[in-house]
């Protein structure tokens, strides 16, 4: 071989390390089949069937496989050994800081929560439509949902004064719940338990929240009364529910005040007795004893009539003082028992009791009064008011979805429910005192709340669904919140995916932004979590767009009890193709509804995920019609009547 001859000096590039090699296109590395493999991690689906050790195939932000995939190429792989992998969180009660704190979400997402409900208690915005755009342009770093709020419809039209509505009043705030459902609200949330909206009649409630009647959906209701009439309280919620045509869903279930306690068994018999009777209802709660809110609260609602100016000016009065200083006085004993079960955190978690002693020994009240006025009347306070065995009930009611009255927030004043309610639950309740098994508290926590708000498409591990994820390690997750340091993250979440794209990692935020608005759509019923049944549906037909592409639609569904995913097919002709299922995830069905997910293969060899949709009841259709919802990849590309 001579020198200087065409292997030489490819011989020569080798020992140099200066070799580039072009390979043809025919022989270049095939493309990734998945975006995300999470592998060997003991996979709880969400329905409360037990935990099987399976890998989890993320592709296009959707579930994509479900198997082993050890043979299967993706861009990053995850080894979850030793880990549990569960649907993201969903929270129904949540108290969400918008701005910078949902960017980052450091304080949910560090529970292993993927979407929160804002404007519960009835503070919600009926303005849903502009909300929602507003939230589509922020960071998120989780999906949020928003409610449309009693409180606001009720104060927006009637003001903060104890009045009674017109019959125009009412059909106007009638109308705003009903605007609110169709531009995309998740449910009505009322806070009967605060002025002015405590100032509606039973019969007032139900003439503006039956607004949602025809969308199927529920009404999440802070109770006028968790104290002495909290069975009461109960009732109405209920009746409000059945006359509205909505879910009455107690939120946060609580019983407030040593006397009271024990009442949560009269409770959930009530709801049991709801549901007997034909009328879906349920409630939330958080694992804490201690509850969260304004310090007003304790003041009577007829001193608050008229707002914060009035109530001070009544404060000043000495006509009225002493009245007031009696019944605030009345209700924290109620409430709590004693003062020194009032804390309030913006003020190094002082209690009442010891500002009584600061301003002279005076009365409970007294010192309540001097503190809201010192304050303009607002200042946040936690009361410890309930007993370990009620929350015991609450927490194994099969009906009862976890929630944290806390939400995404960076404060370090303020409950710890906000930075550990899902660990706490995991950790206390499940692994240490052993009230619940690892599968039913992760249903309470996925697919329970999923179908109380009304989704399709999460809060359940199955092919076609939105790729929220969340891995955890049983053995150390933990809250480290406490009363006295609220602001310390839990720990024991590994790694959490929202929409598909890694948003925790070993508890810090990647700020992927990858957290979406989002909108319940009319197909999107508040509905009982299909368990125990045996489940099958059907259809074929054509549908008539009502914008844009018509499709033929044939489907014949089958899930067994205790199945993880759905069998039959699905096929869809339409403006993609022709669309086939390969996979299918979980069917859903309820009166005349069904939905399921899958993966579906189009003509070209491409797969998509898809989420069908079928509703008799679909409040924009005309009477008798039956309508059909196609998305692929979480995107309606079909929407229209069936014949």
């Amino acid at each position: 071989m001579r020198k200087g001859t065409p292997t030489m000096k490819v011989m020569a590039a080798v020992l140099t390390g200066t070799l580039v090699l072009s390979v043809p296109a025919a022989y270049a590395a095939p493309k990734p089949e998945l975006d995300v493999i999470i592998h060997s991690g003991k996979v709880f689906d969400g329905s409360g069937a037990p935990g099987r050790f399976t890998d989890v195939g993320i592709k296009d932000g959707r579930v994509h496989r479900l198997g082993d995939l050890s043979r299967v190429t993706a861009r990053s792989r995850y080894d979850a050994t030793g880990q549990y992998v569960t649907p993201g969180f969903i929270d129904v009660h949540a108290h969400t800081e918008t701005g910078a704190p949902l960017a980052a979400a450091k304080s949910s997402l560090t529970q292993g929560v993927t979407t929160e409900t804002l404007g519960p208690d009835g503070s919600g915005t009926y303005e849903i439509d502009k909300q929602l755009k507003q939230l589509d342009r922020a960071e998120k770093g989780i999906n949020v949902a928003p409610y449309v709020g009693f409180n606001s419809v009720w104060e927006a039209t009637m003001g903060e004064l104890d009045t009674r509505p017109t019959a125009a009043q009412s059909t106007q705030m009638r109308a705003r719940i009903e605007d609110g459902m169709r531009q995309g609200a998740w449910g009505v949330s009322g806070g009967l338990g605060y002025t002015p909206a405590s100032y509606a009649r039973t019969n007032e409630v139900v003439d503006v929240v039956r607004g949602a009647r025809s969308w199927r959906a529920f009404f999440s209701d802070h109770m006028r009364d968790e104290t002495n009439l909290v069975v009461e309280s109960t009732k109405e919620d209920i009746a409000i529910g059945r006359a509205a045509g909505l879910m009455p869903e107690i939120t946060h279930m609580k019983v407030a005040g040593p006397r009271n306690w024990g009442k949560s068994r009269t409770m959930l018999d009530l709801l049991d007795e709801t549901r007997a009777a034909g009328t879906h209802a349920g409630g939330d709660v958080y694992p804490y004893t201690a509850a969260a809110t304004g310090l007003a609260f304790y003041v009577p609602s007829w001193a608050q009539d008229g707002g914060t100016t009035a109530m001070l000016a009544r404060f000043a009065d000495p006509a009225l003082r002493p009245r007031i200083d009696k019944e605030i006085t009345a209700f924290v004993i109620d409430d709590v028992g004693t003062p020194d079960k009032v804390s309030l955190p913006e003020l190094g978690n002082k209690t009442i009791a010891q500002f009584m002693a600061e301003y002279g020994d005076v009365t409970i009240g007294e010192a309540i009064m001097r503190l809201l006025a010192a304050h303009n009347g607002n200042i946040l306070a936690v009361m410890h008011i309930g007993s370990e065995d009620d929350l015991a009930n609450f927490i194994t009611d099969p009906f009862v979805a976890f929630s944290s009255d806390g939400g995404v927030t960076e404060s370090a004043q303020t409950h710890p429910r906000h930075y550990g309610s899902y660990p706490r639950v995991l950790g206390r309740y499940v692994r240490e005192r052993g009230l619940l098994s690892w599968e039913e508290a992760i249903r309470k926590m996925t697919g329970l709340p999923a179908t109380m708000i009304g989704m399709v498409d999460r809060g359940y591990l199955a092919e076609g669904m939105a790729a929220d994820v969340t891995v955890f390690d049983p053995k150390t997750i933990a809250d480290k919140a406490t009363f006295e340091q609220p602001k310390q993250y839990s720990v024991g979440v590994r790694w959490v995916f929202v929409n598909g794209r890694l948003a925790l990692a070993d508890g810090e935020p990647t700020r992927a932004a990858a957290g979406y608005a989002l909108r319940r759509s009319s197909g999107m019923p508040t509905r009982p979590q299909n368990v125990g049944r045996h489940l099958k549906a059907g259809v074929a037909g054509v549908v008539r767009p009502v914008d844009g592409h018509g499709a033929v639609l044939v489907a014949a569904l089958r899930q067994r009890d205790g199945a993880l995913s759905a069998s039959g097919t699905v096929t869809v002709v339409g403006p993609m193709g022709v669309l086939t299922s390969t996979r299918l995830g979980r069917l859903q069905t309820a009166d005349g509804w069904f939905t399921v997910t899958g993966i579906g293969r189009l003509a070209n060899g491409s797969e998509r995920a898809f989420t069908l949709t079928v509703d008799e009841h679909d409040p924009l259709a005309r009477p008798g019609q039956r309508r059909a919802t196609v998305q692929l990849d979480g995107t309606t590309v079909i929407y229209g009547g069936l014949v």
